[in-house]
C-alpha cells in the first residue's frame, strides 16, 4: 500500500513538474530514491543550476525525518556533468516508543520529536544524454530536545530523475 502510494505520487509529481519544464529552458525538478543511514525519497528544485533547494524523507531507527536543504552546486574539474555541493538547512524527527536508536531512553513515554539543523556536502554525477543522476553525500546534524548532540553518521547514495 505505502509503495503504491509512492509511486503513485511520483508520476504526479513527475507530470505535473514535467508540463513546466520550458518555463526556463532547463531542467528544474529531480526526484528518486535514497539509501544509506536511513532509506527514503529526495526531491530537487534547481532555481539555477548553482542554487538548488533539497527535501529528504526518510525511515531510520523505527521512525522518519524530514529535512530541507539549500545547497551551493560547483563544476568539479573539468568533466561535464560532475558537481560538488555543500549546504545547509533543518530536519524533523518523530521515533515511537520503544525506538532502537541507540542515544533515547526506551523508558521514555510517547513519541520522541528532534528538530535540528543539518549540513550536507557531496558529489553529483548527471548523465550527459539522460535525464539521471547520482550523487553521494555526507549530511551531519544537530539534534535539539532530549538528545542535545551531533549525528555525524548521516549519508547516503541517491538516484535521481531529472525533469
Amino acid at each position: 500500500m505505502l509503495r503504491n502510494t509512492l509511486v503513485f505520487i511520483f508520476i504526479l509529481i513527475t507530470t505535473v513538474c514535467s508540463a513546466q519544464r520550458g518555463r526556463r529552458g532547463m531542467l528544474e525538478y529531480a526526484a528518486g530514491g535514497r539509501a544509506g543511514t536511513g532509506t527514503g525519497l529526495t526531491g530537487q528544485y534547481f532555481h539555477t543550476d548553482a542554487h538548488v533547494f533539497e527535501a529528504i524523507v526518510y525511515a531510520r531507527w523505527q521512525g522518519f525525518s524530514t529535512t530541507l536543504l539549500y545547497e551551493h552546486h560547483m563544476q568539479m574539474f573539468d568533466v561535464r556533468g560532475l558537481k560538488w555541493y555543500i549546504g545547509a538547512g533543518a530536519h524533523a524527527s518523530l521515533y515511537p516508543v520503544g525506538t532502537n536508536r541507540p542515544d533515547i531512553d526506551k523508558d521514555i513515554a510517547g513519541h520522541v520529536f528532534l528538530p535540528g539543523v543539518d549540513a550536507i556536502v557531496g558529489i553529483e554525477y548527471f548523465f550527459p544524454g539522460a535525464p539521471i543522476m547520482i550523487s553521494v553525500d555526507i549530511k551531519p546534524e544537530y539534534n535539539f530536545g532530549i538528545v542535545n548532540r551531533p549525528d555525524l553518521t548521516n549519508g547516503g547514495i541517491s538516484l535521481r530523475y531529472r525533469f
